[in-house]
């Protein structure tokens, strides 16, 4: 402070009377200071937390992206799994490429370790110009014990290892065994990949040996290009995409970034939503503080104005006070978010919960630029919170008398907000029709801020219409009603807050409960066998045909269904879609899947006919009737018939199902089944079902790797998944609602303490402070009451949005409408019971305090 007035003479006074005048509000009404600068903290923090996990995911992702592309300008990758290696005598035609360096790059069960391992098979003569730096160190010792001749890069029983996968290597072993039918396969580890990021468990051999010995002769898994100098990798796209369109697809590595971050996009977008929620939320609490703050600290205002003090100056001071309030909100918010995201990458990864990201769990760096963005963000909504009563500061100082009483006068501009209230409200119903922005609902999230903030500008219609003055005061009640009708507008601005709060969590509640009840019905309707079996053995990589054979065979089965699955990507800038090949009819399409609209009976001569999930017909424009082609591997394409559309609630990309046996039989493809349902007679009970398929599998590989698992178990695993997914708005909600309570409790705190000569003058007529005490607690039952209906009716309109526009546009699904009417009147009776006993025990003490003191302000 002292270099401060020595450099700027100037500033100092100035910014010690802002502090002292500040001091003074924060004495006043301290806890609601303290939630407003809370609420803040809270929304920078989950905002910054989402932003740096993510942040760190796609960079891993990227450098993963960049480590294994190398020097490649392009890449040739497969519609699905893998690429015949008969197009590399194509691609080394062309003019414009300079290397074709083919890899092999797949997940390969090991000996000891419970998840696969990334394993590649590099040509080392084309790799060499492209990615030299995953080319394998061989060893001194393997060196020496090569034979004459016998070159350790090429020999087909070496394998170069990573650093962290030979660290998990027990009591040093330099050998590997793999599962390839069944048949272990050992590999002699020759040296190292020193390359290879931290923690990443990789194999690296000769891409001959491993065709060979792990089952991909003739096939390869991309092609890595390097292009002649002067060809542009978007010239060369553009000439030859058309060409081996059939095959694969041309990318860059950047555009496969591009599809990482598109993975997550609806997930990280509407969890930055809730953080912009609670920053709403702190931003109104910063409105209602500061207007209460305002109209109660009049005679302050009107004070200064008559020593000299301009109206531009006592604006200033309110906005320097909200942003007092977001500096200090935004710095914890940046602490929290930080270490929110530190603990996360810690224990879950950088897959924000989600599944989406499996990377190293490095620390979180915090670099200066993301943390003053962010804490900006708190300083901005304080400061929008506080414009509205700035404005009013200078407006009141220009013509408020020295006298008591002004409070409600200074709010006067609130009897006409309703107006803006309705053509806010107007323009939310306008943003409904605004298309979404990539995979974010642009106007469904627009139509909840300005709904919002109309909705917040009528309380003040809502609480004139409600709260009429009696025409006697005949009952107790009727002296709390006429007090809070003289004051409408300082309760409309003292509501504003709870009512933000309230109506967010309403919406969020009803949203979640719909979502889940939505998820119950549908497993419910995807699950009709009453037992399930999976391989859990990346050992055993789908259940053989005969084994199908043998579990149709077994004594007490009805029937019984095995299917498979594999990714394909149909666009590029996409994530991958998933095909599923099942047993399923025309005939029985509408009872196995929850199908949505209109549906084929037919499908189109030549065709496969197809079932595909919702988010394809936002993603793809796909819809009933549909006719297109499948470009699957090798070339083989299946032209397809969209039969129907079905709700699927996992897989967000898009699925289709298409059917086993007509796959098999028109196109010769049969996937990998990997999963399958049972329904054993109406007279075997499940477990015993479950004794006999083991005992079936007992001599054979299949032994103990079958999970079994009845509906029941699916849909309570399933049910509990979706809980942890929504903990952060679980834990949003119990903030908001003791944002709400501690709002109306102190809201009414302030109000009463600004009313101690009226408390003076009924104690000197006989009134006890118990009577003016529950006077004041039948205010706040009033007007909580009032709040919650307002909020209620606010937030029912809200999860109206959320459920028809913006999860439909977010994860191109759709979900149902329930209503938790249970749990609305539960948050409505906690809400007003709890107002009510929060202002008693506020102001127990206070109204016990001297009349005499409290006569003698009476100044006017």
């Amino acid at each position: 402070m002292h270099l401060l007035s020595k450099c700027l003479p100037g500033l100092y006074p100035a910014l010690l009377l802002k502090l002292q005048l500040f001091s003074g509000a924060l004495r006043d009404q301290p806890v609601k200071w303290l939630i407003a600068t809370l609420s803040i903290a809270v929304g920078v923090g989950l905002g910054f937390a989402v932003h740096l996990i993510h942040k760190q995911a796609l960079d891993q992702f990227n450098n993963g992206v960049r480590q294994f592309s190398g020097q490649a300008d392009l890449q040739l990758l497969p519609h699905s799994n893998l690429l015949p290696e008969t197009v590399l005598d194509t691609l080394v035609t062309l003019p414009e490429v300079a290397v074709a360096s083919p890899v092999i790059d797949l997940q390969v069960t090991v000996d000891g370790f419970d998840k696969p391992v990334r394993w590649l098979g590099l040509d080392v003569f084309t790799a060499a110009a492209v990615t030299p730096n995953f080319i394998g160190q061989a060893d001194t010792k393997a060196q020496e014990e090569a034979t004459q001749g016998d070159i350790p890069l090429l020999n087909s029983s070496n394998v170069f290892t990573s650093p962290a996968l030979r660290e998990q290597l027990p009591g040093g072993s330099v050998n590997l065994s793999t599962l390839h039918n069944s048949q272990a396969q050992q590999w002699k580890i020759a040296g190292s990949v020193p390359a290879a990021g931290t923690g990443q468990l990789l194999a690296v051999a000769d891409i001959a040996a491993v065709q060979w010995r792990l089952g991909t002769l003739g096939q390869i898994s991309r092609v890595d290009l390097k292009l002649q100098e002067g060809t542009s990798p978007a010239a060369f796209q553009a000439r030859y995409a058309t060409q081996f369109k059939a095959l694969g697809r041309l990318e860059t590595p950047s555009e496969q970034g591009t599809r990482g971050a598109s993975v997550s996009q609806a997930y990280r977008a509407n969890l930055s939503i809730l953080a912009m929620v609670a920053l709403l939320t702190g931003g109104f609490l910063t409105f209602s503080t500061q207007m209460l703050a305002v109209a109660q600290r009049s005679r302050q205002w009107a004070l200064l104005a008559a020593l000299g003090a301009r109206a531009s100056s006592l604006r200033t001071q309110v906005l320097f006070e909200s942003m007092c309030c977001g500096v200090v909100g935004g710095t914890l918010g940046v602490a929290m978010g930080w270490g929110l995201a530190t603990a996360v990458v810690h224990t879950l990864g950088v897959d924000l919960g989600a599944g989406y990201f499996q990377a190293a769990q490095d620390g979180v760096p915090l670099t200066v630029v993301d943390a003053l963005l962010f804490g900006g963000f708190g300083v901005l909504a304080t400061l929008l919170g506080g414009l509205s009563p700035a404005f009013q500061t200078g407006q009141m100082a220009l013509h408020q008398r020295l006298r008591a009483g002004t409070e409600e006068a200074g709010l006067q501009f609130a009897n006409k907000a309703h107006w803006l209230g309705m053509v806010l409200c107007l323009l939310a119903v306008a943003c409904l029709w605004i298309p979404p922005y990539g995979n974010i609902p642009v106007g469904g999230y627009l139509a909840v801020a300005f709904g919002l903030f109309g909705g917040i500008a009528m309380i003040g219609l809502v609480v004139r219409a409600l709260i009429r003055p009696p025409a006697q005061l005949a009952a107790f009640a009727d002296l709390a009603k006429s007090r809070l009708a003289s004051t409408p507008n300082l309760l409309a601005v003292g509501l504003s807050g709870v009512v933000a709060s309230f109506a967010l969590v309403v919406a969020m509640h009803v949203m979640i409960y719909s979502f889940r009840f939505s998820l119950d019905n549908w497993l419910t309707q995807v699950l009709p066998a009453p037992l399930y079996v999976k391989l859990n053995s990346a050992t055993i990589p789908a259940f053989p045909n005969e084994f199908q054979s043998t579990i149709a065979a077994v004594p007490g089965v009805d029937l019984v269904e095995f299917w498979g699955q594999q990714s394909i990507v149909l666009d590029p800038k996409r994530p991958a879609v998933e095909l599923i090949a099942r047993p399923v009819s025309l005939e029985a399409a509408a009872q196995r899947l929850p199908m949505t609209g209109n549906t084929l009976d037919v499908p189109n001569k030549g065709t496969l006919p197809v079932w595909v999930s919702e988010p394809m017909t936002d993603l793809y424009g796909l819809k009933a009737g549909s006719v297109f082609e499948l470009q699957l591997d090798q070339g083989k394409r299946v032209p397809v018939t969209v039969m129907g559309v079905w709700r699927d609630y996992t897989r967000q990309h898009g699925a289709i199902v298409l059917p086993k046996a007509e796959l098999l039989k028109q196109f010769k493809i049969q996937f990998k089944d990997t999963q399958g349902a049972v329904w054993p007679a109406s007279d075997v009970p499940v477990q015993d079902m479950v004794r006999r398929i083991q005992q079936a599998s007992s001599n054979t590989p299949l032994d103990g790797k079958i999970d079994f698992a009845e509906p029941g178990e699916i849909r309570q695993l399933s049910l509990d998944i979706f809980d942890r997914s929504f903990a952060v708005t679980y834990l949003l909600e119990i903030a908001a609602v003791v944002i709400g309570l501690f709002g109306v409790g102190t809201t009414f705190s302030a109000m009463a303490l600004q009313r101690k000569r009226e408390f003076a003058l009924l104690g000197a007529m006989g009134a006890s402070p118990g009577w003016m005490l529950r006077l004041i607690a039948r205010e706040a039952l009033i007007a909580s009451a009032v709040a919650a209906l307002v909020g209620l009716t606010i937030g029912l309109a809200f999860a109206a949005i959320l459920i028809f526009v913006v999860n439909p546009q977010s994860f191109h699904w759709t979900m149902e409408w329930f209503t938790p009417w249970r749990d609305l009147f539960i948050m409505v009776a906690v809400l007003i019971a709890m107002s009510s006993a929060t202002v008693t025990l506020s102001l127990r003490n206070t109204l016990n305090t001297q009349l005499v003191s409290q006569l003698k302000e009476d100044w006017a």
